[in-house]
Order: C-alpha cells, then structure tokens, then sequence
C-alpha cells in the first residue's frame, strides 16, 4: 500500500503539470479554436526566465514569480493573441496548427538566443541554463518534505504543484460557466460571426484567451520545474505532448474533464512504470502510455460528429500571381537558378559546400512530401519523421541481415513507410483536420519510445550502416555523383508532384481539401482519396530518408525523431508549402543554414566586403530554428510562404508599371479624355439587363431610423450592391424583396456591420456607423437575424438567453411567454426544432427591443403555422417602436404586416414604396425584371 499510494501522488503531482498544461490547450482552443501546440515552449522559456532571475540575478522568490507568470506571461499572451492568433482566426485547421508548430521551433531558440548571446556578446553575468540539475521552486530550496500516513513522502514542490493545479481548475470551471467572459468565449468558438452580432468583442474574447492560456503554461513551467527536474525545451514538449492527450479525454472542450485527465495520466504513467510487468519484454511501452491514451480517446471523438471550433474558415486556393505573364516567362527565373545550381556545382564550390547542397537535395526529396499531405491534401501530418526513420531502418535491416541490394531494401522501406501512414490514418481519417494531426503526433512519439528502441529494429546503439550502391560506372559514394543522381531525383518528383496537382487525383484532392461534402455528393471517396494522399505522402518521405541515410552512411534511433519532423514542417512552411520550389528550397536552406551562421561564407569568386565570418558557434545553432519558426508564424499573413510573398512583391510592381503606362496613355490622347468626360457626365445605365430604376419611387426619407445611402459593398473585388439607397423607419416594417442572387443578404452584412461598404453612408439615428465594428453596432442597438438561424448550437437555451439577457428575470418573462424553451432551458439549443430555434433567435428581443431588427429570410424552411407565428412576432415590435427591415424571396407572408416595400435586383433598389401600391403585377415586374 505504502509503495503504491508513493507511487499514485509523485504521478498526481506530474500530472498536475499536465493538468496545467491540458487546461490552457482546452480554454484557447475553446474560445478562439486554435489548438495551440506551442505551450510546452511557452512553459520553458517561462521556467528558464523565472530561473535566470531567481538563481541567474538574485531576485526573490515572490519578485521572480510575479514578474514572470503576472507580468511575463499576459504581455506573451496580449503579443502572440496580436501577432499571431488573431489573424489565423479564419484560417484553416492545416494554417493554424503549422503556426503553433513554428512557434513550438522559434520560442525555445528564441529564449536561448537571447541568454547565450548576451552572456557572449554583452558579459552577462547569468548561468547558460544548459546543465540544470535542481531547477528552483516557489516555496523552499531545497525543497522540504512532509509525512503523510502510509509513511508516504511529499516535497513541498509537489504539494505546490498539486495546490496551484487545484486552485487553477476551481478557477478555470467558474470563469467559463458561471461568468460573461466565459460564456461569450464559449459563443465565439460555437458561432463566431453570430457572436459578433450579438454584441460580443470577438478581440477581446481572444485577447483573454490567449493571456489565461500562457499565464497557464508559465504556471507549468515554474512550479513543474522542480518536480520535473529539468530545463530543457525538449522536456517540456514532451510534456505538453502528453498534456494533449489530457486535452483529447475533455474532449477538447472540458476544462475539469482535461485537469482530472491529466492527473490520471501522471499516476497511470507511475504505476504502469512499476506494476506492468507483463510489458517488461516490450522495450519504452512504459512510456508510451499518454499516446496510447491519446490514440484511444481520438477514436472515442470518432462517435461525434458535431462541429469543432476551427473549422469554419474554407480553404482558399493559392493565388496566382503570374498568371499575367506568359509561361516562358513564368519559368524563366526558374531555368536561371536550375543553370546557375548547376554551373556553381561543377566548376565554383569545393567539396565541403558540395557535399552540404547534396544533404540539401536529399533533404527535399523528404519536403516534397509535406507538399503532398499538406500542400496537396490539407492535412497536416505531424509524423514524417517517422516515415523517414521507419523506411531507413528498413532499407539498413535488410541490406545488412538479408543481403537485399540497395534498390530492393528501399522499396521495402517505403512500403513500411506506407504501412506506418495506414496505422495512423485509417481510424482517424473521418475525422481530419486536428485530430488527425494528433493521431501523426501520437504515432511519432511511439514509433520513436517503442518501435525505434528494438534493438533487432534499430541494431543497438551503432545503428544500421547503409554504404552508397553503384549502379555501373556510377559510384553514389562519390559526392559529385550522387548530386547529379539526386539533382535528376528532384526533377523527376517535383514533375510528378505537378502532374498530380493537374490529374484527376490532383482534383480529387482539392475537392476534398476545400469542401468534404460536396466532394462526397460529387462521387469522391473522402477516406480513399485521404488514404491515399497519406500513403503516397509515406511513401515519398521513406525514399526521401534512404537517400539521406545513404549520404549519412548510417541511421540510428537518434537521427531523426519525432520533434525534428516538426523543425522540417516549420522550414517547407516558410519558403512555400504548396509548392515544390518551396520544398527544394527550404531543403537547401535547412541542408546549408546552419554552417551558414556559425562559420559564414567565404567563396572566392565574391569581393571581400561580401564574405561573412558569421555569428559563431555560441548563438548560431538557434538562427535557423528562429527564422523556420517564424517563417512558419507568417502563415498568418501569407499561407504561401516567401515564394508567394515574392511573388506578390512583383506583380504590384508590374501592376503599378502599368497603370503608370496607361495613365500617360490616355491623358495623351484627345479622344479618349472626351470619352471620359462623356461616361462621367452621363447619368448611368441599369446594367446587366436590370430594368431602369424609377427616380420617383426611390425617394429617400432622412428622418428614419436607419438609412442606407448611395451604398457600394461587397467581397473583396466582387462588387454585389450598386448605389443602394434604402431607409427604414422606426415603428415600421420595411419589407426588402428579390430574387436569389440579388443582393439581400449581402445588405443585411452591411448593415449589421459584417460588411463595409465600399462607398455610401449607413446612418443609424442620424449617426453614420459604416465604419463601426459588428459588435459595436449590436450594442448601439442593431440586431441582425441571420438567414441560418440566429442561435448557438452548443450552447444551451438557457446560455443563448443568457447572451442578451444577462438578468435572471428578464429570461424568466420569456420562459412564461415560451414554455417550451423554459422546459428545455438546459438542453442544447441545436436539438430544438426549426421553428424552436427561430423563437429562441427572436424571444429576447421581446423583451429588450432593439432600435432596428433586420431579419434575414426569417421564414426559411419553416413550416407555415411557425411562420404565422414569427409574423406575429415582428408585428408586436412593430408596436414597441423598433424599426424592422424584413428580407424575403417569397412575398406571400411578409407583405400582410408590411408598411412599406422595397424591390432589390442584381444589386440595386429599383423600387421602394407603400405596401399599398404594390400589387401582383408589380410583384411579377420586379421578380422577372421586365417592368419599371
């Protein structure tokens, strides 16, 4: 009992570390749906700053805790939420967890950087941190211990840890459930753009988010230190690895769920340690279990289909930025850089930077295949480096035990390497997205504790040695050689890579990456075509590792691991990862940077003021990771990388030229400035077949409560309003009627807020507030009611009450007018029915009117009874003074309680009047557009 109890409070007191850790992964991804997998580098560099402080400087205790987790970690928080988080909100689930990985590379160098650069540039008189054997706690130093019955021991680190993780997960389930804050960033990740409308700061809400969450993880890496016994970045990670797998059994979204997984983690990880002797004879299960947990709670998650936060944003094809030039053009700058590698190769470098550039091109073969699973396929696949080490050892297994040849042992590796993807992929692949990331995650770290530890797998510590084949006179040992074969390697896969992206597979792919569902009505396989994305992705990655295992001449269990795969995702990401040149580069670049910022380049054929001698040894093995990492971080500006950065440089440049040369064109010549007067004097045309619009029946009313004038609005360079003059008076109802596609939902965005009007003025209460964010607009008294149901699924009827009625007794009044959504009140509001929903949507404006209500479609798929009802309920606010914009197609139901008409068609008000001059005929004239 003694030994077991020992054993159940040490794993308590790790597992509250990953309890920390789990909380802080589950609030953010829960409020902002991004799943941050950077708070292990967050909790390091917290515990190395806390430590630099307290040991490095003297500072106390209190004055190094308070500076670093109450003054530190916010100001982290406020700065990644700003530079980082905030602009991935509407990015994809591949965009945003390849940007928590680039944080993952650049914060831990960052930090590193910076203490041994100033202890080697500017004196300081700090430890280097390298070699901790004792990190310091907050209580006492050394710790002191306390007897507890069963003659069990704990430290004072421990009971800190296990205090603070109590302290913080009583804290955590009051935030989220019982106050504002926590509701509306619950709101957010449910319905982001409806909690907009709803008056919530969706910047505020994440600003919060992110703060909590790294003052979370500095917490973990400040009292965890001790108890962890370590101050290396690489210890952390693992740690928030595991802390993921804590997140998975919440289910991504329980807070208390996440903190009791991790404590059982951290005691199932020390009893199995001791008490699973049955899986003594399997080398590192041990301490494979958190994955093990991981895996098995991404395929509980399987069971639910329901929506996850982060998954609202569609995935936008790259953006050709050349498609203004012709292809000779286009390829050019390419066959320059192909003569000028080649020419560099044969007659300029010696055979040290030869042999770095052929490492490089090895290097890329394995990137190319990041371009496959996430530049083709968009999904992000955290294992590659397994891949890599599982085709290697393969190939050096049956090379040296069976005396295969070189070209057979590859292809038995790659079909490892595909047998390792089917593992991984096939229980998860119907999920996608996030959890197939962690499921890649989970597998790397078990191929790397248990599959890479056997010894007959990896051949001890040695390895496996893997000497260069010939093929004829062709010796692969000889550097030069073995360029050319990887240089003739590279060409061949990025033309196949390219001849995907155009073939049929190529389509599927992109069908399947942009929308699954439409994918799947059109007759595509989603698991088939991800299945195969993943294995040819393997595949690739596998010959890639041979390559370089063959120029290494050797792979060990060391070579390539788990947390190297994710520096190589960060390096594709920067130059382009759906491109094959940003695969080629970022190999070069990962192959020669390193060399590059310790010992600089000298090349004879350059002018002296061009060498450099580099940064040194000191700092410079933390250059590359920060530039991959941030390169990586840029996703949230330009998912294309430097190549598509480049890119677009060039043809602003272009653009600008032109525009310069048309410019001088048209003011030299007579004619054309005549033509121009004459356009701009003329009234204009109704356009696109559209009938003319009546002046007189389009008179505006500047005294009502809201007004839409002369408006221009629309996405990005899609114009879809033209000069739309509307007003909407208060104690009215405006019904707004037209066709699909003419333009109604895009007025409700702008008048909401969602929108902004690229010309024209919208005036609320004689206030123009075109310029005034959604939710401010909400708060001044704008309502939308948008087309899909102005509710929140994920919350219960009682929350999404709770969103404009804060007051208990305000909500009461609506249960007694609406029994059934006061039986239901606890209930999610996705099960109430249509019509249920839309009551819901509308119910608590009965209560506090707004100033104006704009109600998009509000009869949609609702049974007609219902609608009668909905009706009935615009005519009582109708009576409480608010003023009412009612868009509709259909005209039947709506007409009956409108005050005044408007006609909408391909963009413009053709019409707008007293619901008693509009008739039948009018209707059908404005329909079919064949009338005045």
């Amino acid at each position: 009992m003694k030994e077991f109890l020992q054993l159940a409070i040490a794993g308590a007191a790790t597992g509250a570390i990953y309890s920390l850790i789990a909380a802080g992964l589950t609030v953010s991804y829960s409020a902002t749906g991004i799943f941050n997998l950077a708070y292990g580098a967050i909790a390091f560099i917290c515990a190395l700053l806390y430590y630099e402080l307290n040991t490095g400087l003297g500072w106390p205790i209190a004055f190094a805790f308070i500076a670093v987790v109450v003054v530190f970690c916010p100001l982290l928080g406020l700065l990644l939420n700003v530079a980082v988080f905030r602009p991935l909100a509407r990015a994809n689930d591949a965009a945003k967890i390849m940007a928590t990985v680039g944080l993952l590379v650049a914060l831990p160098a960052i930090g590193r950087f910076i203490v041994e650069g100033g202890i080697s540039t500017f004196g300081w008189s700090i430890p280097d941190a390298k070699q901790v054997n004792l990190p310091p706690g907050i209580w006492s130093s050394p710790p002191s211990t306390v007897k507890l019955p069963f003659d069990v021991v704990l430290n004072s680190n421990q009971i800190v840890v296990l205090v603070v993780a109590a302290l913080v997960a009583v804290g955590l389930w009051a935030l989220l459930r019982h106050t504002s804050l926590g509701l509306q960033m619950r709101a957010v990740v449910d319905k982001p753009d409806l909690a907009g409308l709803r008056g919530v700061n969706d910047a505020r809400t994440s600003a919060y988010a992110w703060i909590i969450g790294c003052v979370l993880a500095g917490l973990a890496g400040v009292v965890g230190a001790p108890v962890l016994n370590s101050l290396t970045a690489d210890q952390y990670n693992l740690v928030m690895f595991i802390a993921v797998a804590a997140a998975v059994v919440g289910g991504l979204k329980s807070v208390p769920m996440a903190f009791a997984g991790g404590l059982l983690l951290g005691m199932l990880e020390a009893l199995v340690r001791r008490y699973a002797t049955f899986a003594d004879s399997i080398t590192g299960f041990n301490n494979s279990v958190p994955f093990i947990v991981l895996l098995l709670g991404l395929l509980f998650l399987a069971r639910e289909r329901g929506r996850r936060g982060g998954t609202v944003a569609s995935d936008s094809p790259p953006v050709r930025w050349t498609d203004d030039l012709p292809k000779w053009r286009i390829a050019l700058p390419w066959v320059i850089a192909v003569v000028v590698f080649t020419v560099m190769v044969f007659f300029v470098v010696d055979d040290f930077w030869l042999g770095l550039l052929t490492n490089g091109l090895a290097y890329a073969v394995i990137f190319l295949s990041f371009v496959i699973v996430t530049g083709l396929g968009g999904m992000v696949s955290l294992a590659q480096a397994t891949f890599v080490s599982g085709a290697s050892f393969t190939c050096g297994l049956l090379i040296n035990r069976y005396d295969w040849p070189w070209v057979l042992a590859l292809l038995g590796g790659m079909v490892v390497a595909m047998a390792l993807s089917a593992v991984v992929t096939l229980p998860t692949l119907r999920l996608g997205g996030l959890a197939l990331a962690l499921a890649s995650l989970a597998l790397a770290f078990m191929a790397d504790r248990v599959l890479f530890k056997w010894d007959w797998f990896r051949q001890g510590q040695s390895g496996w040695k893997i000497t260069p084949p010939k093929f004829g006179p062709f010796d692969l040992a000889e550097t030069r050689t073995m360029l050319v074969f990887l240089m003739i390697i590279v060409a061949l896969m990025t033309v196949l890579v390219n001849n995907l992206r155009r073939s049929a597979s190529g389509r599927s792919m992109t069908a399947v990456r942009n929308s699954e569902p439409a994918a799947s009505t059109s007759g595509v396989s989603i698991v088939r075509v991800k299945f195969a994305v993943f294995a040819l992705s393997a595949a690739l990655a596998g010959f890639g590792g041979v390559l370089v295992s063959t120029r290494n001449g050797r792979i060990t269990d060391g070579t390539f691991s788990a947390a190297t795969g994710l520096a190589w995702l960060a390096a594709v990401v920067l130059f382009g990862i759906r491109k094959p040149q940003g695969a080629i580069l970022a190999g070069l670049v990962t192959a020669t940077s390193a060399t590059i910022f310790n010992n600089g380049f000298h090349f004879a054929f350059l002018p002296s003021f061009l060498h450099w001698d580099g940064l040194g040894s000191a700092t410079a093995t933390y250059v590359s990771s920060i530039l991959f990492g941030l390169g990586a971080i840029q996703l949230s500006r330009e998912p294309d990388g430097v190549l598509a950065i480049t890119a677009a440089q060039n043809r602003a440049r272009r653009d600008k030229r032109r525009a310069k040369h048309e410019a001088q064109a048209l003011a030299a010549s007579a004619a054309a400035a005549e033509v121009v007067d004459v356009v701009a004097t003329a009234a204009p045309a109704a356009g696109d077949g559209a009938a003319p619009v009546p002046a007189a029946r389009t008179a505006l009313d500047p005294d009502a409560r809201l007004v839409l004038q002369n408006v221009a609005s629309g996405y990005g360079p899609v114009e879809v309003l033209r000069d739309v003059t509307l007003s909407v008076p208060a104690g009215q109802i405006t019904v707004l009627l037209g066709p699909n596609g003419a333009g109604k939902s895009t007025t409700c965005a702008t008048i909401a807020g969602a929108l902004r009007p690229t010309s024209g003025t919208v005036t609320f209460s004689g206030d123009d507030v075109g310029t005034i964010a959604v939710h401010a607009r909400a708060k001044r008294g704008i309502v939308l009611a948008p087309e899909a149901r102005g509710i929140f699924p994920g919350l219960s009827v009682r929350e999404n009450l709770q969103m404009w009625l804060p007051e208990a007794e305000d909500r009461d009044k609506v249960y007694e007018r609406f029994p059934i959504l006061g039986e239901r009140r606890n209930l999610p509001a996705g099960n109430l029915s249509g019509g249920e929903q839309q009551i819901l949507a509308l119910a608590p404006l009965l209560v506090r009117p707004p100033d104006v209500l704009v109600a998009d479609e509000p009869s949609l798929g609702l049974a007609p009874l219902i609608v009668e009802q909905i009706v009935g309920l615009f005519a009582e606010l109708r009576e409480r003074g608010v003023a009412i914009l009612l868009v509709e197609e259909k005209a039947r139901h709506v007409l009956e309680v409108a005050d005044s008409v408007a006609f909408l068609s391909l963009g413009r008000v053709t019409w707008q009047g007293p619901r008693a001059e509009v008739d039948d005929a009018m209707l059908a004239e404005a329909y079919l557009g064949s009338a005045h």
